[in-house]
């Protein structure tokens, strides 16, 4: 089975948080970044987006990020 590659975004992420509670939540998918953006600016972003999903992630640590190009 083929997946359109424009169906997706430019650029694949994976984000471990890890709550002042010790929950954990991880976030992946793709993403295809404004004009301009940095890492950091998708960073905040997806930390955004999981303390909406999670409040408890609100002031989560970073366990584990990761920003590649979704090319082969």
């Amino acid at each position: 089975m083929s997946i359109d590659a424009q169906s997706q975004g430019t650029h694949v992420y994976v984000l471990t948080l890890q709550s002042e509670r010790g929950d954990v939540c991880t976030l992946s998918g793709t993403h295809t970044p404004r004009d301009g953006w940095t890492r950091y600016d998708l960073l905040v972003q997806l930390r955004a987006d999981a303390s909406r999903r999670n409040p408890s992630m609100e002031n989560g640590i970073v366990l584990f990020f990761s920003l590649e190009p979704n090319t082969l």
